[in-house]
């Protein structure tokens, strides 16, 4: 019998590579090795300035991913804003974030938004129209119980959490406990690392910090000299 044809839609930012880009490339390869034909689609996304928001929205909604090579798509999955904007009778989301400015970081030093009549009405009519996109998915996951917390509170829709592996969940083992906290992230300043960073001018030596970026193997460590 011929594999079911199922593609990975993701809205990828030039030059950033981070943990959703890893997402969507290893569950097609788990696709294809659980016997199905899966490929990636992938669109570029900028956020700035805010007016292109809704172009991009607009591109996803536009295109038809139904069929390809004159055979059925049978499923599309959604992993981030604004690729569940697409048109597909078998949508089924597993949702990494929203365009998480006009969410839960709106208001705070993370978000672009400000309280103006023109980002009030656009944070609106994203709410609003993430809300209609969602509710189109056969399906809808999430990557966590904190973003089904989200898409449940601003959107009225609930999600099941789907936890994925990490990347490299065939190598963990457990071992000794060491002299350091290890965390693991993009280095940017949403991830929020530099409260770890204040936070161990606090820590008693020897105790060090370890920062490594999730697609590499560099790592910065950071070691308080004592008091």
């Amino acid at each position: 019998m011929t594999a079911r044809r199922v593609l990975v839609l993701e809205s990828q930012t030039p030059f950033v590579r981070g943990g959703a880009e890893i997402l969507s490339r290893e569950l097609v390869g788990a696709l294809r090795a659980g016997g199905y034909e899966a490929d990636l689609v992938s669109i570029p996304f900028r956020d700035s300035p805010r007016d292109e928001l809704m172009a991009h929205a607009a591109v996803w909604r536009l295109i038809d991913l139904r069929t390809a090579l004159e055979r059925n798509v049978d499923v599309v999955i959604p992993t981030k804003f604004p690729t569940y904007f697409v048109r597909h009778p078998a949508k089924v989301a597993w949702l990494v974030h929203q365009h998480r400015a006009a969410y839960e970081l709106c208001g705070t030093p993370y978000s672009d938004f400000d309280h103006t009549e023109r980002d009030v009405g656009l944070r609106k009519q994203l709410i609003d129209l993430d809300t209609r996109m969602l509710s189109e998915c056969a399906g809808l996951f999430t990557i966590a119980r904190t973003v089904s917390a989200r898409v449940e509170r601003y959107n009225g829709l609930r999600a099941e959490a789907l936890y994925h592996p990490p990347r490299l969940a065939a190598a963990i083992r457990a071992g000794a406990y060491g002299d350091y906290m290890l965390a693991v992230s993009r280095l940017e300043k949403v991830k929020r690392l530099d409260l770890a960073i204040e936070a161990f001018a606090h820590v008693p030596a020897p105790l060090r910090l370890a920062l490594g970026e999730g697609h590499t193997t560099a790592t910065m460590t950071f070691r308080n000299k004592g008091r």
